[in-house]
């Protein structure tokens, strides 16, 4: 019975330290590499409902992102880059 209390209380207290990450305030972010960072799903998807893109994967993923941060980390679409969307990297901006 002690092993499992204290088994159940390690995992707990790694769980914790899974913490997703926000975006860089001012860099440019791909889809992808947003996704890879955090829970940005619901976010994207919002951002390119309210341009009025479509919201299937290619969209999701390659399309290019300004980083306006806050609690949140925020962003806002800078335009669809087709499959050219590329990783900059850490601490660079995402290019198309």
């Amino acid at each position: 019975m002690k092993f499992t209390s204290i088994a159940v209380a390690a995992v707990a207290s790694m769980a914790s330290l899974v913490v997703a990450d926000n975006c860089q305030t001012g860099l440019q972010y791909c889809g992808y590499v947003l996704l890879r960072k955090g829970n940005y799903y619901a976010q994207i998807a919002q951002a390119l409902n309210g341009a009025g893109m479509p919201t299937d994967p290619p969209h999701i993923q390659n399309t290019l992102f300004q980083c306006i941060g806050g609690s949140n980390g925020d962003i806002d679409i800078i335009k669809y880059c087709g499959a050219a969307c590329q990783d900059g990297g850490n601490n660079h901006s995402d290019t198309c």
